[in-house]
């Protein structure tokens, strides 16, 4: 009877890791996070397919200078923007049974916050154009702090659908809000407006996102607060919070520096060299991020399908990334000037730099997130006080030194965050750092390889337009040859889940 019951438990015990595989495989294999990942990639690369085509077109139009000034401003509204949500997105999301009561309450609070800081914006808006020496300041910086406002409202609409995971949404409303956008950069642009022409095109994105959203959503708020439901995501949001407010400031820091230092055409060529790194990493990185969070949070603390997601989300956007950044960084030169002219070349080493520090943002992020999704803000406050601690005392070291200093500053920075970022997750998750390094090894070498082409092929005696775009053509071949003869498991993963939604589309059409 003994052996009797010992084999029965042994079979229930192969039984229950059986399903626990399966179960596991399924997650990581969702067609619903597949399918929402390629629709934030569409919705990503689609709205900024069109921005990008904008601010090409804005940058012959409109001096360096004049993108100094709201970049300056820009840098303030995205610090403040922080305090509207103040984590409690994040928490609405990260919460297992969050309903209508909760999404209202977080309403309610982000509106009247943003209310109080644009009053505030806009009475020491003086203040801040006299701290500058820049006097035109003034009421660029009382109208585009609208911004703040329609942050709050769109903040919790996009919380609401991340947590649906509803992200065919997105792409209807971004879509939608840069084309408008668009017209009206470019169109004021032409009129002569100058820097106002940025302030139109920034306003009218958010404005007719927040207002596409409010029409195809079945949800909208109330002026309900509930005290009893807001202690708890406050809780858990305000580190968050301090977190992201740390991060911001940082990240905005050295903009606001060179902008006191030095002069607004010098942050001009920063911000326009970062700008296309920046582009990239917002679409992939974000897109792939944005939907493996609600994922993370949805596992139930389950430990060995959280390292399977996480490990998914970090091989799958830096296969997407790696090439995109080597890619870029090499044909950089020929593209600054062909795109801007000659005018900003000199944001061309810039771009050099931006292109290597933002390649490994996919493993700071899926770190980062997948200890928050865990419930552990507190991890992830500690971190942020750590990495930005160090970081701002080589800032304030580096600034004396000018503009090019501040910013090669960034890729050690860069390489000392990773490692800070991972370190828990080798006790959380099991998930060591030299792991994490395996799992990107494949795209990094294959990246290199076919960086190395690339720059071969811009040795050919051609110019212009056409040794771009034979540069494009030798690096995305080179890179899907790598990756067929490899056999990559993300290539295979991405080519999957992309012939998926191709087929379902079809039957839906015959439908």
């Amino acid at each position: 009877m003994e052996t009797a019951v010992s084999g029965y438990d042994v079979r229930q015990e192969q039984k229950r890791t059986m399903n626990q595989q399966k179960n596991n495989k399924n997650t990581y294999d969702n067609p619903s996070i597949s399918t929402n990942i390629l629709w934030r990639l569409a919705e990503r690369f689609g709205a900024q397919g069109v921005s990008f085509i904008v601010s090409v077109v804005l940058a012959r139009l409109l001096a360096p200078s004049v993108y100094g000034t709201v970049a300056l401003i820009t840098v303030i509204t995205n610090i403040l923007n922080v305090f509207v949500s103040s984590g409690l997105s994040t928490a609405l999301i990260q919460k297992q049974k969050a309903d209508d009561l909760d999404f209202t309450t977080v309403f309610v609070f982000n509106i009247c916050m943003s209310l109080v800081l644009y009053t505030g914006l806009f009475f020491s808006a003086s203040a801040v154009a006299d701290f500058y020496d820049m006097p035109q300041m003034l009421p660029v910086i009382r109208v585009l702090s609208l911004s703040i406002v329609l942050g709050g409202i769109n903040g919790i609409q996009q919380a609401y659908i991340s947590k649906k995971m509803w992200f065919h949404l997105f792409f209807k409303a971004t879509i939608g809000g840069t084309i408008c956008s668009a017209f009206v950069g470019v169109g004021m642009a032409y009129a002569g407006y100058g820097v106002w022409a940025l302030v139109g095109q920034i306003l009218t994105n958010q404005l007719m996102d927040t207002v596409i959203l409010w029409k195809m959503l079945d949800w909208h708020p109330r002026f309900r607060f509930s005290y009893r439901r807001f202690r708890p995501l406050f809780s858990f949001g305000w580190k968050v919070f301090v977190s992201n407010l740390i991060d911001t400031f940082y990240k905005n820091l050295r903009s606001l520096l060179i902008g006191k230092v030095y002069t607004q055409s010098d942050l001009a060529f920063y911000n326009r060299g970062n700008h296309l790194p920046e582009l990239i990493i917002s679409n992939v990185n974000t897109s792939i991020q944005s939907v493996f969070f609600p994922a993370y949070s949805s596992a139930n603390g389950d430990k060995t399908t959280l390292r399977a997601l996480v490990r998914k989300s970090i091989s799958v956007s830096t296969y997407l990334i790696f090439p995109a950044m080597t890619g870029l960084a090499v044909v950089s030169s020929t593209l600054v000037r062909l795109l801007y002219t000659d005018v900003w070349s000199a944001a061309v080493p810039y771009m050099w730099i931006g292109c290597f520090s933002y390649a490994f943002w996919p493993l700071h992020t899926a770190n980062l997130q997948v200890i928050q999704a865990m419930g552990r803000s507190d991890i992830s406050l500690k971190l942020e006080i750590i990495k930005k601690a160090v970081t701002v005392i080589c800032l304030i070291w580096s600034i004396r030194y000018g503009v090019f200093v501040v910013a090669v500053c960034a890729l050690p920075l860069s390489i000392f965050s990773l490692l800070v970022n991972s370190f828990p997750n080798k006790s959380l998750l099991n998930y060591s750092f030299r792991m994490q390094i395996t799992d990107i090894f494949p795209a990094l070498w294959m990246s290199g390889v076919m960086g190395s082409c690339v720059l071969l092929a811009g040795t050919l005696p051609l110019t212009g337009f056409v040794k771009l775009a034979v540069q494009i053509i030798i690096g995305g071949v080179t890179y899907l040859f790598l990756s067929i003869v490899s056999h990559n498991p993300s290539f295979g993963y991405v080519k999957a889940r992309a012939v998926s939604l191709c087929r379902k589309k079809s039957e839906q059409q015959i439908e």
